[in-house]
């Protein structure tokens, strides 16, 4: 410890002034100073320098990667439009050549605009199809690419049963031909739809969602199917409707399909059937007479069934019955009609639409008639007198005969036997009628034929009782044939 603090008192002794160690601390601060601002100084100086050469690198390491960067034809890449004129797509593709995308490899439209499809700074999707065209320049397709992407789609769609939009392009023989994602597809015209269409061409130029059932990846080429989402759509629309549907409704309706014995009319997402009987209340021979397919109607719902969905509909509505103004028929007056049609026993004749009579064949003339084509013939026009009609059965006879009503109308007036009797007076009883009697049969006569005669006839002839022997007897002695033989 001694040792120690001679030592520090000897350093304390030797040490320099205070006035010295302060004009040695501002020496040694300046040229700390000078050090620093050269440093600066020489850092400032070699930035522009430093920088130039990284921006010369990364223009030489682009070209590198560029001239490494291998394309095939084929492949899908990203580009982005840096120029657009009326016949080509100039698209950066970060390769060392521009590509460049005619207009037909564009869009399949020659007279469409590129200009006014698309612009500069766009991104799209483009597929090479020559790497070098003959001028340096990489031939592109979209087309092709989203020809690509569709394929890829169309092949995922199929395996998870998803729909995809498809438009229809026109109806060639057996179907329709579609263009499915960009692709060419065929929907035959069994699988159009859940119901019959006899015009495929109404569907043309329509889109619609479908279903594809299959895919030919090499042809690319989709068969699709509008059927079963068809039926799926109809079978909702068909439960909601019947929730609100009430049996003798007034709805409004659109004839769709026609057939012999009616009109199928939708009447908000469900078919109904108006029969031919119920589309008026005249006889019609088919159902065009009074609607065409697209017509718009009013129908009443006659009937639903629950367990099949079955819609029975019906055009004849009670205003338009033709039974509702029968009072202006008058019995005895004559009015025009036209035959309807002919039975054995008569014909049924049509004087307004719904409303015919029936014309006996004892009515067709005054005398008779053998066959009623003898007088009249189907769809003749004739005059009748109506006869009588029956407004609850709703019939009424008719005919043609002129003393029939006058005579029917005499019948008519004439009083009943009892009255007839009761106004003569006392009425006079009729004398029960004698009976005649005959005389007993004997054993001994019942063989004699005079007799019997005599009994049936009540009266006795002389003349009866000659024979046969009497007469060739008589006959014989005229003849002498007994004076021969002597």
């Amino acid at each position: 410890m001694e040792n120690e603090n001679k030592n520090t008192q000897e350093e304390i002794l030797t040490s320099q002034s205070p006035v010295e160690e302060t004009v040695a601390a501002e020496t040694a601060v300046e040229e700390t100073t000078n050090e620093v601002q050269e440093e600066v100084a020489a850092e400032v100086a070699a930035e522009p320098v430093e920088e130039a050469e990284e921006a010369e690198m990364s223009m030489e390491q682009g070209m590198a990667e560029m001239s490494t960067m291998s394309i095939k034809p084929g492949q899908v890449l990203n580009g982005k439009v840096i120029k657009v004129t009326p016949d080509n797509v100039f698209v950066n593709i970060n390769y060392m050549s521009d590509g460049i995308v005619p207009k037909n490899e564009f869009i399949n439209n020659p007279d469409a605009d590129l200009t006014e499809l698309i612009k500069e700074g766009d991104e799209i999707k483009v597929s090479v199809m020559k790497v070098n065209d003959g001028e340096g320049n990489v031939l592109l397709s979209k087309r092709r690419a989203e020809a690509d992407a569709s394929v890829q789609n169309i092949e995922r769609a199929m395996a998870e049963g998803t729909s995809v939009m498809a438009k229809v392009k026109e109806a060639v023989k057996g179907g329709l031909r579609v263009e499915v994602m960009g692709l060419q597809g065929f929907m035959p015209a069994s699988l159009s739809s859940d119901s019959y269409i006899p015009d495929l061409s109404v569907l043309a130029g329509k889109e619609m969602e479908v279903k594809v059932i299959e895919f030919d990846r090499a042809k690319k080429r989709a068969v699709v199917s509008r059927k079963e989402l068809d039926r799926a759509e109809k079978a909702v629309k068909r439960e909601e409707t019947l929730k609100t549907l009430e049996k003798g409704a007034m709805v409004d309706g659109t004839v769709t399909k026609l057939m012999n014995y009616g009109a199928f009319i939708d009447i908000g997402g469900i078919e109904g059937l108006a029969h031919i009987s119920d589309l008026s209340w005249g006889r019609i021979k088919h159902p065009s007479d009074i609607v065409n397919e697209g017509d718009q109607v009013k129908v009443i719902v006659r009937e639903i069934n629950p367990t099949t969905g079955k819609i029975s509909l019906s055009m004849k509505t009670s205003e338009s019955d033709p039974w509702n103004n029968i009072e202006k028929y008058q019995v005895g007056e004559s009015y025009p009609g036209k035959v309807m049609n002919i039975i054995k026993s008569g014909a049924f004749v049509e004087l307004e639409p719904g409303l015919e009579g029936y014309l006996h064949i004892s009515e067709l003339a005054e005398g008779q008639v053998e066959k009623v084509e003898d007088v009249v013939q189907k769809g003749q026009e004739i005059s009748v007198r109506v006869k009588d009609f029956n407004t609850s059965t709703k019939k009424m006879s008719l005919t043609m005969r002129e003393g029939s009503l006058e005579r029917e109308f005499s019948r008519g007036e004439r009083p009943a036997r009892r009255e007839r009797f009761e106004n003569m007076g006392e009425r006079k009883e009729r004398e029960p009628r004698q009976r005649r009697e005959r005389p007993q049969r004997s054993s001994s006569n019942r063989g004699s034929f005079a007799e019997k005669r005599q009994v049936d006839r009540g009266y006795h002839d002389s003349a009866d009782n000659l024979t046969l022997g009497d007469l060739f007897g008589d006959l014989k002695e005229k003849m002498n044939f007994g004076d021969d033989e002597n």
